[in-house]
């Protein structure tokens, strides 16, 4: 599976609760919004993460994707 990582930021405090289904995130708020760090399987968990940001009334100012990820070891 290929994974990588992304940095969203999104106007707004977003609350914990919303993002429950998205597993291995950090959040950090300030009063210019939301940062999300999260490490996901593929593109449609990332649409999953933005429709449900949108679909709250979320406004994403940026989605950033990150340095490639070490696949998973088993």
């Amino acid at each position: 599976m290929s994974r990588a990582a992304y940095e969203i930021r999104a106007v707004g405090e977003v609350p914990r609760e919303l993002l429950d289904d998205f597993e291995g995130m950090t959040v950090s708020a300030n009063p210019a919004g939301t940062t999300i760090h999260v490490v996901l399987g593929d593109e449609a968990e990332l649409h999953g993460l933005l429709e449900a940001l949108s679909r709250e009334g979320f406004v994403v100012v940026d989605v950033h994707r990150e340095p490639d990820v070490a696949p998973d070891q088993d």
